[in-house]
């Protein structure tokens, strides 16, 4: 994480060179440092295209993160924004990266437009998705916010703003192109994005809604495709092949959630939803939570489910190979497994807001994948790939949230 000084000290720079026009330069900065343990020796907590799965018992990777972010007003209707985050990459480094670079221009009132790096807005927390002191948990439900660990978007949005009554309507327009990396040599992208997010406000309700589609890229590399796409070609069947990985593949995400705060109750629910043509299984989630507020201290419960619509490979291609080939069709099957987050879990969690910008979060999970799924989960070990689905695991999640 000490890379993460180099923006930090660059931003208080600008801001050191401002002189008198000072007050058009804005910094900001957050922080979390988070803890994760399972009580499964051979089994790890992580978010699919945010961190490398550690041995560490604790594990810091997941959720510990440093952002520092500039604004800088250029004229009356005009903006600039830069974000740096450092946090732990599938490459197991801190290297700090530019996760906000955008112009901003307000043509009216009601409408905004925005080009260059931005958030790509698939689900109700995506705008602030690396800054966990804005939410309740000690991380968004990875049942439901692991179903596109797309981040960024590269390209440009409006942002159209009116008032009805006594409700406020946002219609959110974006296009462009998105690029992460899955695993370690596993780089995957979506190209020509166009989606469209509806939100009202109304009083203590927010309700969301929104609908995105995307050409796929996933190249794999790790053991799974290694292993099987050489064997698979050799006996002709390329068109298994062709679904495993690839650069022509198509997927839709929709989602819809609401949040009700009233300053005492805070209810929270989102439902989300993946089509995905190949590469990727397609599947639906969902997640509601509920907390109450005591002063500064905040007690919540979440319920969420992932569920499996299709898989990668389906059924009707694994029954086509020939007989004999059993230890192929497992190869396929812990393949298939492997992309499978499906898994249900309770989670008992409080925030303690212990200062004005300083929240300290503590979790407890029960969590239970599914049969023919890997879940939130990574193997230790080549041993325990065969023996994920179908198991109960509970997991102690602490965090620090700060805000600067």
């Amino acid at each position: 994480m000490k890379w993460a000084i180099i923006p930090a000290l660059t931003l208080w720079a600008l801001a050191a060179s401002a002189g008198d026009d000072r007050q058009m330069l804005s910094l900001s900065g957050f922080a979390t440092l988070g803890f994760v343990a399972t009580d499964e020796a051979d089994m790890r907590f992580t978010r699919v295209g945010v961190d490398r799965p550690g041995s560490e018992r604790p594990d810091t990777g997941p959720d510990s993160v440093i952002g520092v972010q500039g604004n800088l007003r250029l004229g009356e209707s005009s903006a600039a924004v830069l974000q740096f985050v450092s946090r732990e990459n599938t490459d197991g480094s801190y290297q700090p990266r530019p996760t906000l670079a955008f112009l901003s221009h307000q043509f009216t009132p009601a409408l905004a437009a925005r080009v260059g790096r931005l958030r790509i807005p698939f689900f109700m927390q995506s705008d602030s998705i690396n800054i966990n002191y804005a939410h309740p948990w000690v991380r968004p439900p990875e049942e439901v916010y692991g179903l596109s660990p797309f981040a960024d978007l590269d390209g440009l949005d409006l942002l159209y703003r009116v008032r009805t009554g006594n409700t406020d309507i946002e219609l959110h327009p974006f296009l462009g192109t998105s690029r992460i990396s899955l695993y370690p040599d596993t780089k995957a992208r979506l190209r020509r994005v166009a989606g469209v997010n509806l939100t009202m406000t109304r009083g203590d309700l927010s309700v969301h809604v929104g609908h995105a589609e995307a050409e796929l890229e996933i190249n794999w590399h790790d053991p799974f495709y290694t292993g099987l796409s050489p064997i698979l070609r050799a006996l002709g069947r390329n068109d298994i092949v062709s679904r495993m990985s690839g650069d022509d593949g198509v997927v839709r995400f929709s989602s819809a959630g609401f949040q009700w705060d009233d300053g005492q109750w805070l209810l929270i629910g989102e439902y989300a939803r993946r089509r995905a043509q190949r590469y990727a299984n397609s599947a639906h989630a969902w997640q509601f939570t509920v907390g109450h507020r005591f002063g500064a201290v905040t007690p919540y419960a979440v319920v969420a489910r992932h569920s499996q619509d299709e898989a990668v490979i389906g059924a009707e291609q694994l029954n086509s190979l020939p007989p004999g080939f059993d230890e192929l069709r497992a190869g396929l099957a812990g393949f298939n497994a492997s992309r499978n987050l499906a898994q249900r879990s309770i989670t008992a969690g409080v925030r303690w807001d212990v200062r004005d910008n300083t929240a300290v979060k503590a979790e407890f999970t029960r969590a239970r994948t599914d049969t023919n799924a890997w879940g939130t989960f990574d193997p230790a070990g080549d041993a325990a790939a065969g023996r994920m689905g179908g198991r109960s695991i509970n997991m102690l999640s602490l965090s620090v949230d700060v805000t600067f």
